[in-house]
C-alpha cells in the first residue's frame, strides 16, 4: 500500500511538472486521453531589409518523446509573406540556436529531418492548422529523432522595431503512440519547358516506390507562374488510382486530401505525376526555385509503421529532367503516353 501511494505521488507530480511549464497545457481527449498543447514564439527580432529569409532551429528540451497531433502557425501578416515549420535531428554547425539570416542556403538539418507545413499570407487553410489524420502523428522530443524544432519565415517588409512574435507555432500533442508516423516524398522536375508551348506541355514524373509499404493521406502541388493543373496518381499492375488533380494557377502550394481516405502505397507500386504549362515565350523555362522560373513539386504526405523509423529518417524524392523523360520511358506508364517524345528541340 505504501509503495503504491508512492507510485501515484511519482505520476502526479510528473503530470503537474509539465502542467506548470508556462507555455504547456493539458485537457482530456474524446476519449479521455489526455491531450497537451505547447505554444513557441519565433524570438524576438530586427529586419533591416525586407524580402529576407530568417531562419531559427530550438531544441526541444521540455519534450521527451511526444506524439504530435496538429500544428498551428500563426503570422504576422505585416511583416511575413510566408513561414516554414520542420524538425530536424541536429542542425548544421551555422545553424545556432539563435534566428540567422538563411538567404543563400536553407538546408541546416543533420540527420533526420521532417517538413511539417508550408503558410502563406494570402492562402490560409483553416487558419494556418496543419491537422493529421485519424492513426497519424509525428514523434518529436529530445529522446527522439526529431528533437529540434525549424521556423523559416521570408519577410515582406523590414522590422525596424522588435515586434513580438513574428510567428507562433503551437503544437498539440499525446504521450502514446499512434498507428503510424509522418513523412513526406517529392515528386520534382529538372530541366526546362521547351519555347512557344501556347497549346500545352506536360511535365511527367515517375518512380516505382521501393520502401516499406505505407498510407498516403494528402497531395500538396504546387507550380509557379505558367503551371495551370497538377494530376498525381498511384499505379499498381497498370491500375491508375488518381491521388489528386488540382488547378495551381494563380495559387500556392495546395494541400488536398486524398478522395475516400488514406490509400496504401506498397513496394513496387509506381508514384506519377503531370503538371500542364502553358507559354508562349519564345525561349525554354527552366525549372528551378526563383521566381521566374518554373516548379512541377508533388508532396506526398505519408504513415508509416514505427518499426520502419529508420527508413524514413528524412524526406524521399525523385525527380526527372524535362523534356527528356516521359510516361513513355517507365515500364509502369508507358500505356499513358504524352508528347514529350514529339518535342522539337
Amino acid at each position: 500500500m505504501i509503495e503504491f501511494g508512492i507510485l501515484l505521488l511519482i505520476l502526479t507530480t510528473a503530470v503537474t511538472a509539465v502542467r506548470e511549464i508556462p507555455y504547456i497545457t493539458a485537457h482530456y481527449g474524446e476519449n479521455g486521453q489526455e491531450v497537451y498543447k505547447m505554444k513557441l514564439p519565433f524570438p524576438s527580432i530586427k529586419i533591416n531589409e525586407p524580402d529576407q529569409y530568417i531562419c531559427y532551429t530550438r531544441y526541444l528540451e521540455e519534450l521527451d518523446e511526444v506524439y504530435v497531433l496538429s500544428t498551428l502557425i500563426e503570422i504576422n501578416h505585416d511583416f511575413v509573406h510566408h513561414a516554414d515549420l520542420g524538425f530536424c535531428e541536429e542542425p548544421e554547425d551555422f545553424a545556432s540556436h539563435q534566428p540567422w539570416e538563411c538567404s543563400k542556403t536553407r538546408k541546416y538539418c543533420k540527420g533526420g529531418a521532417v517538413g511539417v507545413y508550408f503558410f502563406v499570407d494570402y492562402y490560409r487553410p483553416e487558419n494556418g492548422l496543419m491537422r493529421f489524420p485519424k492513426d497519424v502523428s509525428l514523434k518529436v522530443g529530445f529522446s527522439t529523432i526529431m528533437r529540434h524544432i525549424t521556423f523559416e519565415m521570408h519577410t515582406k517588409a523590414a522590422v525596424t522595431d522588435a515586434h513580438y512574435p513574428l510567428i507562433n507555432a503551437t503544437l498539440t500533442f499525446i504521450k502514446t503512440p499512434t498507428k503510424y508516423n509522418y513523412q513526406s516524398h517529392l515528386l520534382l522536375t529538372d530541366g526546362f519547358i521547351p519555347a512557344n508551348k501556347e497549346k500545352g506541355y506536360f511535365a511527367e514524373v515517375a518512380c516505382r516506390w521501393s520502401k516499406p509499404d505505407v498510407v498516403a493521406f494528402a497531395v500538396q502541388v504546387h507550380t509557379h507562374h505558367y503551371g495551370y493543373m497538377a494530376d498525381v496518381y498511384r499505379v499498381r499492375n497498370g491500375t491508375w488510382t488518381l491521388m489528386v488533380s488540382q488547378l495551381t494557377q494563380g495559387k500556392a502550394k495546395v494541400l488536398v486530401p486524398v478522395p475516400g481516405g488514406a490509400i496504401d502505397v506498397r513496394q513496387g507500386d509506381v508514384l506519377a505525376a503531370k503538371c500542364l504549362f502553358i507559354t508562349k515565350d519564345n525561349k525554354p523555362v527552366r525549372f528551378g526555385q526563383s521566381d521566374g522560373q518554373e516548379m512541377c513539386n508533388v508532396d506526398i504526405q505519408l504513415g508509416y509503421e514505427f518499426k520502419h523509423e529508420d527508413r524514413f529518417k528524412r524526406s524521399s524524392a525523385c525527380m526527372t529532367q524535362q523534356p527528356e523523360f516521359s510516361f513513355c520511358d517507365h515500364e509502369a506508364t508507358s500505356g499513358i503516353c504524352g508528347d514529350n517524345r514529339k518535342v522539337n528541340m
